[in-house]
């Protein structure tokens, strides 16, 4: 048995449109690169019908995993700006 780290980054993603609902934002990174894991999302009231996305992506822990998961968000269209919020490293146990 082997442990395996991995990373959770949440991040809070505003959409380029007030009309833009965050299941569609999900939708669109996963088609973008179906390699991203989702863990949860939220959703987050901000001001006159905008509704920001929390997210949390799941990662290796390896060099350039922030910065694959930041591209996978900055291809969709649907995305006006967005904000790490936080990094964690989690693990799991693996049996053999």
């Amino acid at each position: 048995m082997f442990c395996l780290a991995n990373l959770l980054v949440r991040v809070k993603i505003m959409p380029k449109e007030a009309e833009t609902k965050p299941p569609q934002i999900v939708e669109d990174i996963k088609m973008l690169n179906p390699t991203i894991e989702i863990r949860s999302t939220k959703e987050e009231p901000i001001a006159f019908g905008l509704i920001a996305l929390i997210a949390d992506f799941i990662s290796d822990d390896e060099a350039g995993a922030m910065d694959s998961i930041e591209a996978a968000i900055r291809k969709s269209e649907l995305v006006g700006e967005f904000e790490v919020q936080g990094v964690s490293r989690i693990s799991a146990q693996v049996r053999k």
